[in-house]
């Protein structure tokens, strides 16, 4: 692959929370070696070892900044195991994160991929612990390559980089659209993994636009365009802005009033 500069922007995604030290520890290291460096934390605010999350937020996120932007990603439930560290260039981004499948998304939206295994140790710290690897090999690595080090010289270039399933939405007989919540935002918006193309494929395969939403026990008719179209205490629905399906009440929880949680099951009957 064409590999483009590293820009100086090293965006950060954790499982860290705002309490600890520990983001602010990894932007130090990053900035003992270039101090021209910017930072952008996307959050620090993934549910706690949630790789599915992690992967669904990365994706949302990195193709909104400049070219050349470095995202470190370090949701690291195997820290310390033997899970490699891998860089992925990726179009037009890097990526720096341990390879346990938190870069899937990426990975099925890029055709232009080439991953390598972080192994040589000059560019990690002098001390490492088997607890905090963000610090010792994620940020170091990321620092590094702002600088203009080539990839290939962190190490090896590897092809079978750990993938996830992610729960992907289903057309299924009789006219059904069948998905899932993947994520509850500081709204209490639940986004669901259906997507506008599923909708368009649905039409297509069944010449139908028409549809009721079953999400627990709540039936949905209302289609919006925006937030304040919905009604007062009514579930809506609505296209948001990473394009997956929501469901919403204006001003309120939705998440809740309706008792759902990630992971409940959501269907579109078209009539």
């Amino acid at each position: 692959m064409s590999l483009i500069p590293p820009a100086s922007i090293i965006t950060l995604t954790t499982d860290f929370g705002a309490s600890d030290h520990y983001a602010g520890a990894m932007c130090g290291v990053m900035l003992s070696i270039n101090p021209q460096l910017r930072f952008v934390d996307i959050t620090h605010q993934i549910n706690s070892y949630d790789l599915t999350d992690a992967a669904y937020t990365t994706d949302a996120a990195y193709r909104y900044f400049p070219a050349g932007t470095i995202h470190l990603i370090v949701v690291d439930p195997g820290v310390g195991s033997g899970r490699r560290a891998i860089l992925a260039c990726c179009g037009n981004y890097y990526f720096i994160a341990p390879d346990n499948g938190v870069l899937s998304a990426v990975f099925m939206q890029e055709e232009d991929v080439s991953v390598f295994e972080i192994s040589e140790t000059k560019y990690f710290l002098q001390q490492v612990s088997a607890t905090f690897h963000g610090r010792d090999i994620f940020a170091p690595a990321a620092a590094w390559l702002s600088t203009g080090i080539e990839p290939a010289s962190f190490g090896k270039q590897i092809t079978d980089y750990k993938l996830i399933d992610l729960p992907q939405a289903q057309l299924k007989e009789p006219d059904i659209i069948s998905g899932q919540i993947i994520k509850v935002d500081k709204f209490g918006n639940m986004i669901s993994n259906i997507t506008y193309q599923d909708i368009e494929s649905a039409k297509k395969k069944w010449g139908k636009q028409k549809f009721i939403i079953e999400l627990g026990e709540a039936k949905i008719t209302n289609l919006i365009q925006y937030y304040a179209q919905a009604k007062d205490k009514q579930p809506c629905a609505l296209f948001g802005s990473s394009g997956y399906l929501e469901i919403v009440i204006k001003q309120q929880r939705a998440c809740d009033i309706l008792g759902i949680s990630v992971g409940q099951h959501i269907r579109l009957i078209y009539l």
